[in-house]
């Protein structure tokens, strides 16, 4: 077995510069999951069975307009908050004429 000798640094300063280091690095996940969770990304088939449609539907959907895709390498991705709000409410006129 190996051992490693660290000369010029005594164990106080070691243990405060591994502790710096330990720490910026949970600091660089947390803030990388944060982003993660505030952006759902739903593939093209659960955009699909959510809004009950075929994907040929969900490609002319974007196509036009109705809703935003985002390439991300190969996959093809939409926002889940973009999805709800793509949504709007229709009003049934048999109803309120009545």
């Amino acid at each position: 077995m190996s051992q490693i000798i660290l000369q010029g640094i005594s164990l106080d300063e070691f243990k405060e510069l591994l502790a710096e280091t330990v720490e910026s690095r949970f600091k660089v996940q947390e803030v990388h999951s944060k982003v993660q969770s505030n952006q759902n990304y739903l593939s093209r088939l659960e955009v699909a069975k959510l809004l009950k449609i075929s994907l040929p539907t969900l490609n002319e959907w974007t196509k036009i307009g109705h809703l935003q895709s985002y390439r991300i390498g190969n996959r093809v991705l939409y926002k889940a908050e973009e999805v709800d709000k793509s949504l709007s409410k229709v009003m049934n006129l048999k109803h309120r004429r009545a």
